[in-house]
């Protein structure tokens, strides 16, 4: 005797479960349990801590010395200011890659860089504008130290930036930057 579906008894609806699929790989390194010390036979048994899971940010490796080799003529301090100032400000506004500024500029001063690349114009904008040195003041409180500030104007509105270089085995070198 055969049962069609119209002579199978009423039952209540099945419920549809959702089951995950099942695993093909062994667990990723980061899923492992604690880690499983080693076999000593013999030998002293040293317990090692498990391998440190912090990471740790990326930094810049100080230059190395390949950028200009000093000529015995150093540029005028004045001069060098306007066209550092035109840099950073290029680097802030997202026009300059920060790197091209590695032979001026001290390892402190490449972080600071680094973070603030693009920053100096603002979110709402969305688009790189060349900004613009209006004005460089330079002020030298000893041999081979010059401080200088600059007005900067980015489009929607101006900025201030200060910077101090030194003279290091001969040529002029960036060591801080404040923009405000």
């Amino acid at each position: 005797m055969t049962a069609t579906v119209t002579d199978l008894p009423p039952t209540a609806p099945r419920r549809l479960r959702l089951l995950p699929p099942p695993r093909v790989d062994g667990p990723y390194d980061d899923e492992q349990a604690e880690p499983v010390p080693p076999l000593t036979d013999g030998s002293l048994a040293l317990s090692f801590p498990p391998p440190c899971r912090v990471t740790v940010p990326l930094r810049l490796v100080p230059p190395a010395e390949c950028g200009p080799r000093p000529t015995g003529v150093l540029l005028d301090a004045r001069r060098m200011s306007l066209r550092l100032a035109r840099a950073i400000a290029e680097v802030l506004a997202g026009a300059r890659p920060p790197q091209q500024l590695c032979d001026v500029a001290s390892l402190d001063v490449m972080q600071q860089l680094e973070r603030n690349a693009g920053r100096l114009i603002g979110p709402r904008s969305g688009r790189s504008v060349q900004p613009r040195v209006l004005s460089v003041h330079v002020s030298e409180p000893g041999a081979g130290i010059a401080e200088a500030c600059a007005v900067v104007d980015t489009g929607p509105r101006r900025r201030a930036l200060a910077f101090r270089v030194e003279v290091v085995r001969g040529s002029w070198r960036c060591t801080a930057v404040h923009v405000g």
